[in-house]
């Protein structure tokens, strides 16, 4: 018999453990998920926003690769002098993106480009990967 009350003591303990985990994952909020660019739901989400002018000149895979290529920007080429981060949809970024596209013999309209990184940022925004504006002390 003390085999059973040990059994069901640890049956018990081992409910309360799988109890108490989904308990803590219910309560969760959805901030404490990183936020996950993925290129692909990026160019989806970002060619459903354009106008009907980019989209004359500009197919999905333009979208993807301007977005590749600006991620490119931001993570490796962008100067990151002290204390100072690259600015996303900067003219510096989107002169970047025209150059790459020559270098490869491709030409994007600049407000193409930028209608991009906009909607693009709206992206960001839906995915949780931009928070409130910190205000400098």
């Amino acid at each position: 018999m003390g085999a059973v009350a040990i059994g069901a003591l640890l049956v018990a303990v081992l409910l309360a453990i799988v109890a108490l985990m989904l308990w803590q994952s219910a309560r969760r909020s959805p901030l404490d998920d990183p936020a996950e660019y993925v290129v692909g739901e990026a160019t989806g989400y970002v060619y459903e926003r354009l106008s009907d002018r980019a989209l004359g000149g500009i197919d999905p895979d333009d979208v993807r690769l301007i977005l590749e290529w600006q991620l490119h920007y931001h993570q490796v080429v962008a100067p990151r002098e002290s204390g100072t981060r690259p600015v996303l949809g900067s003219g510096d970024s989107i002169e970047y993106i025209t150059q790459r596209a020559a270098e490869e013999g491709r030409s994007f309209d600049y407000l193409d480009i930028a209608e991009v990184i906009a909607a693009d940022t709206e992206y960001l925004v839906s995915i949780g990967a931009v928070g409130e504006p910190v205000e400098e002390s």
